[in-house]
Order: structure tokens, then C-alpha cells, then sequence
């Protein structure tokens, strides 16, 4: 038999001194005014738990103003989300030092960012992005990098290259469990030979201009983003 209704009176949202209320709102499956649903209530909990920004989260619920009527609160511990990675090694290439540095919750505003340098004797590799999941209000995720990359092979193999661009995408559900994600990535290329070059590479000798279409469909049936005990995910790429 059906049980009687109850409704989200007011929801509450304590200990984000750094994370905007916003970022937390945007994850949760009930809103104020709708019916209280315990499995949409665990869910909520457990999105913002994927968020990675946050050491505990715990809800408590609570009996609202009314008979009917329900009041949920959200305790939320910070921790640091930012990374700095450095690492060294040698290869049949010789010796390589690579660099990186990433912040997971810019201002509050749960903004991704990620920097890196990669260093060896030959190349030279550096790369800015940042990723938005939720641009401008919109449920829509946005990811904009941009890289360059010098190839100096001129004494080994005769060659050096450069290439430098930018990438741009976007991530959303279309339907329920089901996402879509295009994107657009520019490029700039030259490269230059001498002598001591094989055939091959002389032939491409010169500039070029690249841009290239993709996209990425997922189907997503995990039962929660968090510690997924079951489900699975299906995704295609082009």
C-alpha cells in the first residue's frame, strides 16, 4: 500500500567555508519542495561524494515545521584539493623530468585546473586546461587546453618539429543514463629536416594546419558514482 508523503521542507548545507553552496546544490537529486525520496537522498549524498572535494559528508534528517514535511542537513568537511606532481627518470632516450601542478576546486567553484611541463634532452612539452562541469548554470560540463610541444632531433635523426594548439569541448546527458560529449582540437605543425633525415620525413618537410571532430557517447547503469557496487558503463568513441 502506498505510504503517506512526505516533502522536502528545507534543505541545509554547514561546514563549506571554501566551496560555494551552489556547487553542492547543483549535485543533489531533491530539491525544496519535492517529494522526500530516501534512494534519491542516499544518491545525493553520494554525488557529492564523487565531487573528491570534500574529506565526509553526512546528511541528517530531521522532522520539518509540518507533520509531513521532512528537513535535510548537510555536514561537509574540506580538504585540500590541490597537487603538485614532479618525477624523473632515463630511457633509451636519455634522462626526462616531468612537472605538474592542479587545483580541483578553483575559488570554490568546483573549476578544474591542471598544468605541466614535461622536460627531456630532445623534447619539450607543456600544457594548460581547465574543466568547468557545470558552465554557466547550464548541467553542461566545459574543457578548454592548450599545449606545445618542440621535437629537436636534428643531430640524432635529422628532423625537428613544433606543434602548438587548443582543444575544446563539452559533456552532457541527453537522456537519462545516456551522455554525450563533442569536442574540437586546432593544431599548427611544422617541421624542418636536413640532410641526415630519411626520405620519408623530407617529403613532409613544411608547415600544416590541422583541426579535428570528435565526440564520445556514454551509457552509464552504475548504481552511484561513488564506490560503484554494481552496474556498468558502455562508451563510444570517434
Amino acid at each position: 500500500s502506498e505510504t503517506e508523503k512526505k516533502y522536502v521542507e528545507k534543505i541545509n548545507i554547514f561546514g563549506n567555508n571554501i566551496t560555494l553552496e551552489t556547487v553542492i546544490r547543483n549535485n543533489l537529486e531533491i530539491d525544496e519542495g519535492d517529494p522526500f525520496n530516501e534512494l534519491l537522498q542516499a544518491k545525493s549524498v553520494n554525488n557529492i561524494k564523487a565531487l573528491n572535494i570534500f574529506k565526509t559528508v553526512e546528511a541528517k534528517i530531521e522532522e520539518g515545521s509540518r507533520a509531513d514535511t521532512k528537513i535535510i542537513t548537510y555536514n561537509v568537511e574540506e580538504k585540500p584539493t590541490g597537487e603538485i606532481v614532479a618525477g624523473a627518470g632515463v630511457s633509451n632516450d636519455g634522462t626526462s623530468f616531468g612537472f605538474s601542478l592542479s587545483e580541483n576546486n578553483y575559488q570554490g567553484k568546483g573549476v578544474s585546473l591542471k598544468t605541466s611541463l614535461d622536460l627531456s634532452e630532445d623534447k619539450i612539452k607543456g600544457e594548460f586546461s581547465v574543466t568547468n562541469p557545470n558552465f554557466n548554470y547550464t548541467d553542461k560540463a566545459l574543457s578548454v587546453s592548450v599545449s606545445s610541444m618542440v621535437t629537436d632531433k636534428l643531430t640524432k635523426n635529422g628532423y625537428k618539429s613544433s606543434k602548438t594548439g587548443f582543444s575544446f569541448g563539452t559533456s552532457f546527458q541527453q537522456y537519462e543514463d545516456f551522455y554525450i560529449s563533442p569536442n574540437i582540437n586546432s593544431y599548427i605543425e611544422k617541421l624542418e629536416t636536413n640532410t641526415s633525415a630519411i626520405e620519408s620525413l623530407k617529403k613532409q618537410e613544411g608547415n600544416y594546419f590541422d583541426t579535428n571532430l570528435g565526440y564520445s557517447i556514454l551509457y552509464d547503469k552504475r548504481n552511484r558514482r561513488w564506490r560503484t557496487s554494481e552496474g556498468f558503463m558502455s562508451k563510444f568513441v570517434q
